[in-house]
């Protein structure tokens, strides 16, 4: 169970509405770090923001930046 009790998904704040919807669309589900973000929506938007700019640059590869990802996960113990 989160440490930090999220956004609501069904009845998320106007700001973060369109985001969780297209991670609806993408994963299927919203994720707990989505609802946790969404609880300060411009610090989720920097995020994503920062997150896509590391992805259009190509300079990470797809391959390299999901290694970083589950690495830091184990190290933080995240089962995911």
């Amino acid at each position: 169970m989160a440490r930090i009790a999220g956004v609501n998904v069904e009845n998320p704040p106007e700001e973060v509405r369109d985001i969780f919807a297209e991670q609806i669309r993408r994963q299927g589900f919203v994720s707990n770090t989505a609802r946790v973000y969404g609880l300060r929506p411009t610090i989720y938007k920097g995020v994503q923001a920062l997150n896509e700019g590391i992805r259009a640059s190509g300079l990470v590869e797809p391959e390299l930046r999901h290694m970083v990802c589950v690495k830091a996960a184990s190290i933080n113990g995240c089962p995911f």
